[in-house]
């Protein structure tokens, strides 16, 4: 508890922005840099070392790393260390990598080391041997959510990551947020062929604001008992009909980058902002939305590939009030009775292949609450196509569920006009 207590007080404080947060981050896409019509991948995934060979090291990812969990990074680089599409850390014999801890090492007081592969799962650091599992952190790494002074349609541009030094931000995500509203717009990472191999057993932590919403005490909006009583107000009472918990029938912090989608444990734990979430019914969080995320990385590590996502919300949804008027949710409000924190209508990710050209759009319906009727007249805002989807083991018109459906990338972006201008020229990514 006191490691986690002292990585908390680290994330909860936002530090001044360093010199790299002052210059807008190049791969920013508005407009976005494109070539042909695929969106340019600033930072190429290393290919896959030789494995097998005398001398070479490796280290799986799943069940072969310590905790706490240093960050791994190419040397000198403000790149991760890259995995193969097994989830398998290679280094050739005599290649090197670095390790930073920023509260020091069990091993050592510095925070950053390089070490070199020797064989196996040996590695020698500063002319010593080590296990790779023997180096590990004294508490877990501190993440940061930074301004990069960069702005998108309808917000501004976080960048999510790790702060090495001053001038080298290893980063996993960016994130569109809009300050006035406290709404992510949408999240943008990468999945590649090893993202199915995500690293297991990671504790969940506390989500933190890092500095944003004002100084609210957003974990409290989101207990059970908060968001009950926040919405029977805005309803004129009877909401209790709406909330069940035995039945999963709340409203859950739902992330929006994925704890799984990401490999590594720090990198994992950096998910745990509120930044990075939106209200979402927990019978949708862990039903088609769950198995929309379990299946597309799965299909991505089956077939190689290497994506981008963008995983946002899209309009506020609704219930009737106590005279049947549907009322918008959220779950507080400013001074001037203005709504914040709003529960999405709907959750959508686009998933983009930069490679083929190819793309798709998984939507779904974020109301337990509807009537098909009600779904296919508000909620359905593009042509349905997750007929061609065979890689997603859902429900798609369970609406305990979640309601879902796919949609060409251009037919979506005809409503939903707050992300980059993406294109998906060489059809549906199925």
């Amino acid at each position: 508890m006191k490691c986690i207590g002292f990585s908390l007080l680290l994330i909860g404080l936002l530090a001044a922005p360093a010199a790299w947060a002052r210059v807008p981050y190049p791969e920013v896409e508005l407009p976005p840099v494109v070539e042909d019509d695929g969106i340019f991948q600033r930072i190429a995934v290393a290919p896959p070392q030789p494995v097998g060979r005398a001398g070479a090291c490796s280290v799986t990812i799943r069940g072969g790393l310590p905790s706490p969990q240093p960050v791994y990074l190419k040397t000198n680089s403000e790149d991760f260390y890259p995995f193969s599409d097994v989830g398998v850390m290679q280094f050739e014999s005599g290649g090197s990598f670095q390790l930073w801890c920023p509260s020091g090492f069990n091993t050592h007081s510095e925070n950053l080391l390089t070490a070199t592969c020797v064989s196996g799962t040996t590695f020698s650091v500063g002319g010593s041997h080590f296990e790779f599992k023997n180096l590990y952190c004294k508490s877990w790494p501190g993440f940061k959510a930074v301004k990069s002074g960069a702005t998108c349609n309808g917000g501004i541009v976080i960048r999510v990551g790790f702060e090495i030094t001053s001038s080298r931000f290893a980063e996993q995500m960016q994130i569109c947020f809009n300050e006035e509203e406290e709404v992510t717009r949408y999240t943008r990472h990468k999945l590649e062929p090893g993202s199915n191999y995500y690293e297991t057993g990671v504790a969940r932590i506390t989500f933190q604001t890092a500095g944003y919403f004002n100084g609210k005490n957003v974990d409290k909006l989101y207990t059970q008992a908060t968001q009950l009583e926040t919405i029977n107000n805005d309803l004129g009472g009877d909401a209790e009909k709406y909330f069940d918990s035995g039945s999963n029938v709340y409203l859950a912090r739902g992330h929006l980058g994925a704890k799984a989608d990401f490999d590594y444990a720090p990198e994992q734990r950096a998910t745990f902002l509120f930044i990075n979430a939106a209200p979402q019914w927990q019978t949708f969080n862990a039903g088609n939305w769950a198995r929309v995320e379990d299946g597309l990385r799965a299909w991505v590590s089956k077939n190689k590939l290497n994506v981008n996502c963008y995983t946002g919300v899209y309009g506020v949804t609704t219930l009737p009030n106590k005279q049947g008027v549907e009322t918008p949710l959220y779950l507080a409000k400013d001074g001037n009775n203005n709504g914040l924190i709003p529960v999405p209508k709907l959750y959508f990710r686009v998933v983009i292949d930069p490679s083929s050209h190819r793309g798709i759009v998984f939507v779904g319906v974020n109301n337990p609450h509807l009537t098909v009727e009600q779904i296919k007249r508000d909620y359905v805002i593009c042509n349905d196509v997750s007929d061609q989807v065979t890689y997603i083991n859902w429900k798609p018109t369970d609406i305990k569920a979640g309601w879902s459906y796919a949609c060409e990338v251009a037919d979506f972006l005809k409503t939903v006009k707050h992300l980059p201008a993406l294109t998906a020229k060489g059809g549906l990514l199925v």
